[in-house]
């Protein structure tokens, strides 16, 4: 679909319209006054159309244009002739260039009205945006909320009885001779019960993550200092990681280490997405509002759109040995810190946005 022309061909085809009357007055003899009454008011088609294109300005503009294209025809050819016709015609004139003012000024209200109606939309499905993703951010903080409660419930039930189980296990192991092969069962029961407290510590986490230790601190150290801790592992997945700091971040308010914690969650899921290798990016810069952004990209091919509602909740995992625990975690240390952690799909992977509040 062909766009709307531009102002310049507007105002040429304005003007080439009331060239193209003045020549039809010239062209007809003068004694077929009805066909010059007709041609006359002609003239308002193009001071109309101005006006509504471009306001006072371009009204006036195209009334004036008009009555000096006119007036040589009515001084030369209706003066002498008829001068009561030619007094009208004046008459005429005074009354492009009202017509041309007064459409002028009724297009330029319209547009500013348009303008304001359009800015009021604009605002409106902001606001609309963000209320429903606060709504999101509140309605996914009730649910780790809940789960944290029932989680530490179920963790306060399970870990002491892994204790009795456990030292139950190492009470027979010692009843055991050296040589028995029944020590591999007992082996393979305490490797168990650790991996069970394993599990456990991890539900405990997210149940009752420590209260941030918040202070001041520069957002790409913290970035710096979680590339050096994955580099190695990235690069034996063929993985380069990359940085784009911006220079001038203000300092955020935060607990470093728990920071430190989401965005080495975020980037080993990242290299868990490309076991062939390819490329992290961590980005950092400040939004439209001041606040402070950590984006974390890779190449890993997306997020599925009929999971990205679910990606945070707790225990929702397509990993075959995953919890489901990390980015629950990671996301509940963001909303303790005031900030937010979405996730979009980029051209060629995932691209988690982690926003803090400036100090």
């Amino acid at each position: 679909m062909k766009g709307a022309p531009s102002a310049s061909l507007q105002i040429a085809g304005i003007g080439l319209c009331i060239l193209l009357v003045t020549a039809l007055h010239l062209a007809t003899p003068l004694d077929r006054i009805t066909l010059h009454e007709i041609y006359q008011r002609l003239y308002y088609i193009p001071v109309l159309a101005s006006a509504v294109l471009f306001g006072l300005r371009g009204g006036l503009g195209a009334a004036l244009f008009a009555s000096l294209a006119y007036i040589p025809h009515i001084a030369i050819h209706w003066q002498h002739s008829n001068p009561s016709y030619a007094l009208n015609q004046y008459a005429e004139i005074v009354l492009f260039n009202i017509v041309g003012v007064v459409t002028g000024v009724l297009g330029d209200r319209s547009r500013r009205a348009r303008a304001r109606a359009e800015r009021t939309a604009a605002e409106l499905q902001k606001a609309y945006a963000d209320l429903r993703q606060t709504f999101e951010q509140l309605l996914q903080a009730d649910r780790l909320t809940s789960l944290g409660e029932l989680s530490a419930a179920v963790v306060h039930e399970v870990r002491n009885p892994l204790g009795s189980i456990k030292g139950a296990v190492e009470i027979m192991e010692d009843g055991l001779p050296a040589d028995s092969p029944r020590r591999e069962f007992a082996d393979i029961a305490k490797r168990e019960v650790d991996r069970l407290d394993g599990l456990v510590g991890e539900f405990l986490r997210f149940a009752r993550p420590p209260k941030p230790a918040v202070a001041p601190a520069h957002v790409n150290e913290i970035v710096r200092s979680v590339s050096t801790l994955i580099d190695q592992r990235a690069a034996s997945q063929s993985v380069s990681v990359e940085m784009s700091l911006a220079s001038d971040l203000p300092l955020v308010t935060v607990d470093a280490e728990q920071i430190k914690q989401v965005l080495l969650n975020l980037v080993i899921n990242a290299l868990q997405a490309m076991p062939k290798g390819g490329r992290v990016v961590l980005r950092t810069l400040c939004d439209e509002k001041g606040a402070v952004v950590i984006e974390v990209e890779d190449e890993g091919g997306g997020v599925d759109p009929a999971i990205a509602t679910r990606i945070f909740d707790p225990f929702f995992t397509t990993k075959e040995k995953g919890v489901g625990l990390g980015l629950s975690i990671a996301y509940k240390i963001v909303l303790q810190h005031g900030g937010s952690l979405t996730v979009k799909n980029s051209e060629r992977g995932a691209a988690f946005r982690l926003t803090l509040p400036q100090l």
